[in-house]
């Protein structure tokens, strides 16, 4: 019983440490983007400080479960260049050649299943995210894979990926949604709008 349980625990706190650590590189990468949307995330808060403490969380992850930890960076890694896959990179090779290395390093790291399973899921993630910011993102110009395809497309994808990542790994699907939520949580707490969206074009100050 404890055993089980202990696996449970561990379990989500790699997901739970291994995703507020892909949280706080993406937003520091978007923290222009977000500026412009009158929202200071924790990262832009955090600034430079950012990179060492995503580092540390990174490395807390590791320490709960270290396969299940590299399977969710890497598919993190290559499910967010999936809607600029040709895109050249600063490393100047192309998003998809950098989608492909990043999917052999998960199989390499965290073995064919659970490294399919991190494809799949954070997949699922993304592209739910993708969804639901996708008037904000087409306001301020931004591109993602739901504006590139279509509602409908992407709800597909998204069931197709949910499936396979419940056959794959039913159990931490479902601890991934629990961290997600959990995340987004203080994701919302720690974010300060400067204005509201009716009131953009004044910029007004947000009481949050």
């Amino acid at each position: 019983m404890f055993g089980a349980w202990h696996e449970w625990l561990f379990g989500f706190g790699a997901l739970l440490c291994s995703g507020a650590a892909v949280k706080i590189m993406d937003d520091f990468l978007d923290s222009d983007f977000d500026r412009f949307r009158g929202r200071r995330t924790l990262a832009v808060k955090l600034g430079r400080a950012a990179l060492p403490y995503g580092l540390v969380l990174a490395m807390l992850g590791a320490y709960f479960d270290l396969p299940l930890a590299l399977a969710v960076f890497f598919g993190s890694y290559a499910v967010g260049m999936f809607s600029t896959w040709k895109l050249r990179l600063p490393t100047r090779l192309p998003s998809y050649v950098e989608i492909v290395l990043a999917v052999l390093l998960a199989v390499l790291t965290a073995g064919p299943a659970l490294a399919l399973w991190g494809l799949a899921m954070m997949a699922v993630v993304d592209w739910l995210d993708d969804l639901v910011d996708i008037s904000a993102d087409k306001a301020a110009g931004q591109d993602n894979i739901a504006m590139k395809i279509g509602i409908v497309e992407t709800l597909f994808l998204v069931m197709m990926a949910l499936c396979a990542a419940v056959l794959l790994n039913a159990r931490d699907t479902a601890l991934t949604f629990i961290a997600v939520a959990v995340l987004s949580m203080v994701a919302d707490l720690t974010t300060t709008r400067l204005w509201s969206t009716h009131d953009q074009g004044t910029g007004s100050v947000d009481s949050r």
